[in-house]
């Protein structure tokens, strides 16, 4: 096994069958398994479409899953988020996974969508691994196709790594998510292990690039940095400005969500970090340049953040909870099961002989018929939905 392998605890040669089982009340282990099946019959540019059909389906009643998205496209919208805003919300989650669909089971089919990236980006990292003493970060929020990011900087001949959340024992659903990611050709680094910081640095020793997803902090040990964003204190990770402080050049960066046609990446400026501050006002002066930078990116385009899994000590509850209270009185009690059996039950009707021809998905997805409609269907009590 190689070292990434190693610290996310999968054992590459070890099988994993399909359909993987899933737990009580486990929708994603739901909407994994139709995402896997349908990802290679329907066509690249139609995903997008089954992407939203599968998101109305867990939006047409109660979830944890559509809380968590209602709470934080309502905090990142400055607003009460709609039952649209919490579908537009899943869908970009759902077309991620068929982006690591698409990746493992056919790389060259995943990176047929158009891209754009301005030639004045790449120029800019390339500048900045060039004048860097210990290679990049790119520091990234929850939006948009990120593993096609990677691929498409990891293709044009960067040596780039990214670093993601993965459990201690990873189900067969978390190994499915980490063959898409490790079929992106980068370098997957597990967070919160003991080699994390030893694999960041070979990487950045190689004039690499590392992704850092940094809107939120998922430790529930360490305190972070506080920040102003969303309106509010949030936590982001420690880690860009401590890199900062060694020389390591760190640039924020975004990819959009992708749509029928194609996807678009940008890559900002890097972030002066002041030396001659002391550590910790200088962490905090740096960390909260790239929270209003998120902060930007993530008020242009609220339809293609996608995070909805619970986070330790979770910044968006917390918000709700000191500002924000009508937000959770807005919400129903949770019914994961009765969601997760209505994907399970859209997984029968959307894999028949009859939808199971790639034919059928040429013109437009054949679930009209046979989706809830979040309009129609029972929802949440969302107020403006």
């Amino acid at each position: 096994m190689t070292l990434p392998e190693t610290a996310a605890g999968i054992d590459p040669c070890e099988a994993n069958p399909r359909p993987f089982p899933r737990e009580h009340r486990d929708i994603q282990t739901a909407v994994v398994n139709l995402v896997d099946r349908l990802a290679s019959i329907v066509p690249v540019a139609r995903q997008v479409d089954v992407a939203r059909e599968i998101a109305s389906v867990i939006a047409s009643m109660p979830s944890t899953m559509g809380n968590n998205m209602f709470l934080r496209q309502s905090i990142i919208r400055r607003g009460i988020a709609t039952s649209d805003h919490v579908i537009e919300g899943l869908a970009a989650w759902v077309t991620v996974l068929f982006d690591l669909a698409n990746l493992q089971q056919d790389r060259d089919r995943a990176m047929t969508p158009e891209t754009s990236i301005p030639d004045e980006a790449l120029d800019r990292l390339a500048r900045a691994l060039g004048q860097s003493r210990n290679g990049c970060i790119i520091a990234v929020p929850h939006i948009g196709s990120l593993e096609l990011f990677a691929a498409h900087l990891r293709d044009r001949g960067f040596n780039v790594g990214f670093v993601y959340s993965i459990g201690r024992q990873p189900t067969p659903t978390e190994r499915w998510i980490y063959a898409g990611r490790r079929a992106t050709a980068a370098t997957p680094i597990a967070f919160a292990r003991r080699s994390t910081g030893a694999e960041i640095s070979h990487v950045l020793q190689n004039n690499g690039v590392v992704f850092m997803v940094v809107d939120v902090y998922p430790s529930a040990k360490y305190a972070g940095i506080t920040v102003k964003t969303h309106d509010s204190d949030v936590r982001y990770p420690p880690g860009p400005a401590r890199y900062a402080r060694t020389g390591t050049l760190v640039l924020p960066g975004f990819a959009s969500r992708r749509d029928a046609t194609g996807f678009s990446m940008n890559i900002l400026a890097p972030i002066a970090y002041r030396t001659w501050m002391p550590a910790q006002a200088a962490a905090f002066e740096f960390t909260q340049e790239i929270a209003a930078h998120v902060d930007g990116f993530t008020a242009e385009q609220p339809a293609a953040y996608w995070l909805w899994h619970p986070i330790p000590n979770d910044p968006y509850l917390a918000i709700a909870e000191r500002q924000r209270p009508e937000l959770l009185a807005a919400l129903a009690p949770a019914d994961d099961e009765a969601v997760a059996l209505a994907v399970e039950a859209a997984h029968v009707r959307w894999t028949t002989s009859d939808c199971s021809d790639p034919g059928r998905w040429t013109e437009a997805p054949p679930l009209a018929a046979s989706a809830p409609s979040a309009l129609t269907a029972p929802k949440r009590t969302i107020v403006g939905g």
